[in-house]
């Protein structure tokens, strides 16, 4: 016997709010990280040697820290976007099915299996 196939879609809602959440927390960090990063930019200093040596990798790893933190967002919040787009998919599926079926019993309720309208198919 085949395996069957469950899904249930008020579960996968539920978590994908706590992905939306996860999301709103994770651009709040970023942007507060970037805010408390910007008055530092100076700490290597603007002249002398060790300015000279230390800026350049510092404007480096400030640049990849942040685009590292800006990933990370845009990560979660692509997978709670796809998330709730396939959950919304999964319920519409889900209910036309429901629909289809139930149009279809009314259907063989109203006319009988056949389509006709009475008998037993004897004549």
């Amino acid at each position: 016997m085949g395996q069957r196939y469950y899904v249930d879609p008020n579960r996968i809602e539920a978590l994908a709010r706590q992905l939306e959440e996860i999301g709103t927390l994770a651009k709040g960090i970023t942007e507060e990280f970037l805010d408390e990063l910007a008055p530092t930019v100076s700490w290597p200093g603007t002249e002398g040697e060790f300015a000279e040596k230390a800026r350049p990798q510092e404007q480096k790893e400030r640049q990849t820290t942040k685009e590292t933190m800006m990933s990370i967002r845009d990560a979660v919040v692509g997978i709670t976007d796809a998330t709730v787009s396939q959950v919304r998919m999964m319920k519409g599926t889900r209910d036309r099915n429901i629909e289809d079926v139930e149009r279809a019993n009314s259907f063989i309720e109203t006319n009988g299996l056949n389509g006709d309208t009475g008998g037993h198919g004897r004549r």
